[in-house]
């Protein structure tokens, strides 16, 4: 199973340890962004235009690359960048499932078929790794 892992940048470290947590558990991870080597504090007026191009054209390829995305809503509702709700309009255009971590909706595609709302991490990982056991019937993602 691949799982793209869309969240605000400033997030970085914590979704790190939860693509490693996948990882563990046999789900293969496709969000590169975590690898990128820059601080989860780097504002964009830091970077050229030609690294957030290259950040950018890599990002959709991840998303493509994935069979499903995992979205991290923001509970304070104050992140201004926003990669990630480009990142789920690609799933979403794709048809891909899209589980949203936080009960909120932040925007109106938030309640499109096909997107599912947890309350936490643990739930969403412990879904995906028991996905990506060789029994599971949905193999296919």
């Amino acid at each position: 199973m691949k799982v793209y892992l869309a969240a605000p940048y400033v997030r970085k470290d914590e979704i790190t340890a939860c693509a490693e947590e996948l990882r563990a558990g046999g789900v293969e991870v496709t969000s590169t962004w975590l690898n990128e080597p820059h601080k989860p504090t780097t504002q964009m007026h830091e970077l050229t235009h030609e690294e957030h191009q290259v950040y950018a054209i890599q990002d959709v390829k991840d998303v493509r690359a994935a069979k499903l995305m995992v979205f991290f809503a923001d509970p304070t509702g104050t992140i201004v960048r926003g990669g990630r709700h480009v990142e789920f309009g690609i799933a979403l255009e794709r048809r891909m499932p899209i589980f949203v971590i936080g009960q909120q909706h932040e925007n109106i595609f938030h309640h499109m078929p096909g997107v599912m709302h947890f309350d936490s991490w643990e739930k969403v990982r412990d879904l995906l790794i028991a996905m990506a056991e060789p029994n599971c019937p949905r193999t296919d993602l």
